[in-house]
């Protein structure tokens, strides 16, 4: 959408926006436009998006006391204005050899698994579509250790609109966005981590905020997205809130794709959890090493969006699977889950069993509840909820009550106890509660019950 008004003030907003930042990471920002007021026609959003993504991209490889500079030139013709944008750093500098790439979506610069510095993401993808869009040019040059520089150059339709007149406010909300994206303490630690049971609850474990950004804009409508920016992180999210699904990053920082992997998938507070491994890094080696350490699905970046969703929307519908074969409707327990791998069978099968045991070793007791079912597990109330909800589709209410009717359809069907006796081995005080509850589990009374199952 193309808009009239002062472009000198426009990039001034922007710039201003990135001061705080500078003065965060203690790096000198330098700014200048050889125009102070000069009107206009131009796509705000586009222009603010090019603008932000380069800046982003020199702050995030400028180490501290480090330089960025920006340098605009315009030169006024009779009904046009060509402008050149320049954006320079001293930072780490690219490759000659990478230098070609840097333009692809999610290159890394650095692609060791433990890396430094995160991929240019989408952002200087982004940038060179928008930038032909606009049926302008861009070009970079870069020395390793010395810095980057990017000059963008394009023109723009002059305005008849008088300099002192009357501006609009422009909005400037995506440069806040990749501001609050480049200070991680702000922008990840402050998350609500209180998911509810009304959406799915998304994991993304990343630590390129660009892909964050673009994971969590994939995501967002149909699931309750979290972010973590990087693995160990990630690991002590998922053992705060037990999400429903994590997909993550295979080179991070601190611990990687296969560390998130390994640790959700031997713990059991977590080992029912599909995860997604996303990875430049596809070579078979690495995919049977994910794969073996319990990853569900296994994804080379680039991807396809609508891969990626079709493919976590299955994993989530086989743990519906699993839900059924958990369902304390059947007598016994399956001898494996649906999905995940041998050691993650095993946990939630132990984990299931435990419950159980626990429950009918305090079946009696009508006040033993969820509180004294985590105290005897020694896991919080809202992981339990959390593995429940995911394995059996139930409360751990719901799953301590059912527990105490199917023993009590146990009991009935042996026909040597009177209901009332039957309701307070099981831990029912009110014998109107108990035949409600118990025909409500099973479609008649506890009375009816023996008969007809003979």
């Amino acid at each position: 959408e193309i808009e009239e008004g002062n472009i000198s003030r426009f990039f001034s907003y922007i710039f201003g926006s990135f001061e705080t930042l500078a003065q965060n990471k203690n790096l000198h920002f330098n700014v200048h436009q050889n125009y102070r007021s000069l009107a206009a026609k131009f796509d705000a959003d586009k222009l603010e998006k090019i603008t932000t993504n380069l800046l982003s991209n020199a702050f995030k490889f400028t180490p501290t006391n480090g330089r960025v500079e920006v340098n605009i030139e315009y030169t006024p013709k009779d009904t046009t204005i060509d402008v050149v944008l320049t954006v320079s750093d001293n930072g780490i500098g690219i490759d000659s050899q990478r230098l070609p790439r840097i333009f692809d979506r999610f290159y890394q610069v650095d692609d060791t698994s433990h890396r430094n510095y995160e991929g240019t993401g989408i952002g200087l993808a982004l940038v060179k579509e928008l930038v032909e869009i606009l049926k302008g040019k861009i070009s970079v040059e870069s020395e390793v250790n010395k810095g980057t520089t990017f000059r963008v150059a394009f023109t723009l339709a002059a305005s008849q609109q008088k300099n002192g007149s009357t501006e609009p406010i422009f909005e400037t909300t995506h440069t806040e966005m990749a501001i609050s994206m480049l200070l991680p303490e702000e922008g990840v630690h402050d998350q609500n981590l209180a998911p509810t049971d009304e959406q799915p609850v998304l994991l993304i474990v990343e630590d390129n905020p660009d892909l964050r950004l673009y994971l969590r804009k994939i995501f967002e409508t149909q699931y309750q997205v979290m972010e973590a920016n990087d693995g160990q992180q990630g690991v002590e999210m998922a053992l705060q809130i037990v999400p429903d699904m994590v997909i993550t990053d295979l080179m991070m920082p601190r611990l990687d794709g296969f560390g998130v992997c390994e640790r959700l998938k031997t713990d059991v507070r977590t080992s029912h959890i599909p995860v997604v491994l996303l990875t430049a890094k596809a070579t078979l080696t690495d995919r049977l090493e994910g794969l073996g350490l319990g990853a569900d699905e296994y994804l080379q970046k680039p991807f396809n969006k609508e891969e990626l969703l079709i493919r976590v929307k299955n994993l989530l519908q086989q743990r519906n699977l699993l839900r059924e074969k958990f369902s304390l409707r059947s007598a016994a327990l399956p001898s494996a889950p649906a999905v995940g791998n041998e050691v993650s069978q095993q946990l939630d099968n132990q984990f299931i069993e435990r419950i159980r045991s626990v429950i009918e070793a305090h079946l009696s007791e009508s006040n033993f509840d969820v509180e004294g079912l985590c105290k005897e597990l020694k896991i919080s109330r809202t992981n339990l909820h959390r593995k429940l909800k995911a394995l059996t589709g139930t409360s751990a209410t719901e799953f301590i009550r059912k527990i105490r009717l199917q023993r009590a359809a146990q009991l009935a069907q042996k026909e040597t106890m009177t209901v009332s006796e039957i309701a307070y081995q099981v831990g029912f005080e009110s014998l109107s509660y108990f035949s409600k509850s118990f025909q409500e589990e099973f479609g008649m009374l506890p009375s009816e019950y023996g008969r007809l199952v003979e």
